[in-house]
């Protein structure tokens, strides 16, 4: 089934575009959320979180991308339930290590006031990546988003850990004084 007849099945209130999107892009959401959570019961309801949230959105939301939209809803589902359970307890993991690898160059944001100055931050963000070449582009997206390890994304891309971690670092780098010359830190 085609994404624009899952948008017209959603917008009539078909319970069946829930099924369809599963299908079409349940696989890639539900390993993106396992990677983030780290358990594959926290990922299942983290999809679960996502299909219903697209159930409540659409409509009125119109996304440009229902798999990129659908995704995004599990990977903020999986973050909020990784968030919470860290505030319970102190945990560590791939997840940890990549908000500690960007904590210096980008601080969370988390009151109402500040996600204006977020929204900004994100579209500058995206600048800044629009202007990397491919391959580091690649390298931060996969590991600051889709949150692979290290070694993993280091051999997908045919690098040592220590130069793809070389890497990351010098593009963070290269982040955190775009983002001051900005005056957005």
């Amino acid at each position: 089934m085609n994404e624009e007849t899952i948008l017209d099945r959603l917008r009539a209130r078909d319970e069946s575009a829930l099924g369809a999107i599963r299908d079409a892009w349940g696989k890639p959401a539900l390993a993106l959320a396992r990677r983030i959570t780290g358990s594959e019961e926290d990922a299942e309801e983290c999809l679960q979180d996502g299909l219903l949230a697209v159930w409540e959105t659409i409509p009125p939301k119109q996304p440009e991308s229902l798999g990129h939209y659908f995704t995004a809803l599990v990977r903020n589902a999986a973050l909020n339930r990784l968030r919470d359970s860290r505030r319970q307890k102190r945990g560590g993991g791939t997840v940890t290590e990549v908000f500690e690898e960007l904590e210096y160059c980008a601080s969370a944001r988390e009151d109402v006031e500040e996600a204006v100055a977020g929204r900004l931050l994100a579209e500058r963000i995206n600048d800044f990546l629009d202007s990397l070449p491919r391959r580091e582009r690649e390298l931060f997206l996969r590991r600051y988003y889709d949150m692979e390890e290290l070694d993993k994304l280091a051999a997908a891309k045919g690098l040592s850990k220590a130069h793809a971690s070389v890497l990351l670092f010098r593009t963070r780098k290269k982040l955190k004084a775009f983002l001051e010359k900005e005056e957005l830190l």
